[in-house]
This record gives structure tokens, sequence and C-alpha cells, in this order.
């Protein structure tokens, strides 16, 4: 992947958003989200840059609709960055290319803002996520985020993200997918073993800093590179059975 240049955190992109934004009051930026999971993980950064560069904390408003965004709070709520998380009812009609429409105003559903950011995707990437999401909105964003899990044990557990990987590792648990995403995030972070399919897990465990012990690529899988700096690092097994992941 070419290197993507200094402009997504630089000084001019910086001045440049807060001499748009100098005459707003302080409030949390709302930033508004329609999944699915790996995608939104992969604007996490974008976020973050909005943190960094006017200082105002984050409230995330995400779409009801989408199951596993019940999940989320306390991850979210473990940033720095977020004040708040809200679930809303946006209407979303289709999943093929994360959760669309994603253009919503939320003040028109119960959430009083004078700024917010609806981050999606309004055509299929063709480069690296954060990048992309961020220049629909002339931002930036912070190359050194990283996901806090806060503490977690080490174990012995072998694990997979999705019952369905148990044909490729048979000799594991499957993950509690009732549990939060940080409760499954630690377990999987602090396993002997842990092997996902490219599903949000992946993304939680990759902007964490995690390595998995294997990433398992199943066909319609997006491509992997467009969401990761840290492709290098990985351990890729490419299955050819027809099996799509949770989220």
């Amino acid at each position: 992947m070419k290197t993507l240049g200094p402009r997504y955190g630089s000084a001019i992109k910086k001045l440049s958003y807060w001499w748009k934004t100098r005459n707003r009051p302080s409030q949390p930026i709302v930033v508004t989200h329609c999944g699915k999971l790996g995608d939104f993980i992969a604007c996490l950064p974008v976020a973050s840059w909005l943190y960094k560069t006017h200082g105002d904390k984050i409230h995330f408003v995400l779409a009801k609709s989408f199951g596993p965004f019940s999940q989320i709070d306390s991850l979210l709520m473990l940033q720095e960055m977020t004040h708040k998380v809200t679930l809303v009812d946006f209407p979303v009609v289709d999943w093929e290319k994360g959760g669309e429409p994603y253009v919503h105003d939320p003040n028109q559903f119960g959430v009083v803002t004078s700024e917010y950011y609806n981050l999606g995707f309004r055509r299929t990437p063709r480069r690296f996520v954060p990048e992309y999401v961020a220049e629909e909105h002339g931002l930036g964003y912070d190359p050194e985020f990283k996901l806090n899990l806060g503490d977690y044990p080490f174990t012995d557990e072998i694990l997979v993200g999705d019952e369905h990987m148990l044909v490729e590792v048979p000799h594991a648990q499957v993950l509690d997918l009732s549990q939060d995403i940080l409760t499954n995030a630690r377990r999987m972070a602090g396993a002997r073993e842990s092997h996902v399919s490219q599903s949000g897990l992946f993304h939680v465990l990759d902007w964490a800093g995690v390595t998995p012990t294997r990433v398992y690529i199943y066909p319609h899988s997006v491509n992997i590179h467009l969401f990761t700096r840290r492709l290098h690092e990985f351990e890729i097994v490419n299955v050819q059975r027809d099996v799509r992941p949770r989220n």
C-alpha cells in the first residue's frame, strides 16, 4: 500500500478545521454511523482526530437497528475521546456496503447539536478507509489512534470468533456472542490462541494493537488491506468456503 502522505495529520489541516469551527460554542461533537462494526471501527481514527484537533469529546450516535451497536457502549466509553453513546432509529435499508443510507440529521432523532458528521461509505472504498472517510468531510484522521481495551488476564483458551470457523479450528471454543464487544475483545486478546475471520472483532483487535494467531479470509470478505496498517503482521489463511462473517 502506498504511503498516505502527511496531510491527514498536518498542521495545515488542523488549522483549517479550527478556523471553520472557531466561533461555535464548546460542546460534544456528534459522529453518526449506521454500521457495520468493522466499518465503524475503521472510522474511529477520524473521530479521534476531531477530538484531538478541537478538544471537544465525541458523542457517538449509532443506528439502533444494527445489533452489535447494542454491545459497544462499554468499549467506546473506555476511550478518552468519548462523551456519550446514543442509539437511535436511523432508517437503514442496505448492509452490503455498510449501513445505508448513512446521511442523517441527528437533530431529527432527538440529539440536539450544531456540529455533526455522518461517517460512512459514499462509494465502495478503494484506499485506506480512515483516509477515505475523512476526505468526504475535509477532515483528517489520527495516525496514532489505538483502541484501549483496558486490563485483561492471559489464559490458556483457544478461541474462534464465529461458530462457522470450527471447520478450520475444530479444537477451539466459540466466543459467547451474547457478551458485549469489550468482554469478547479482552478474552481474545488474552487467549493463548485467537482465531478470527475478517469480522468486526478482527477490526477491534487490530486497532487495539492485538495480533490474532490467525486471520481467516472467506469468500465475499472485503479487501483487508484497506482496513489495516498491520497486514504484514498477520498470518492470513484463505479459505475457499462460501461463509459470510457475522458482522
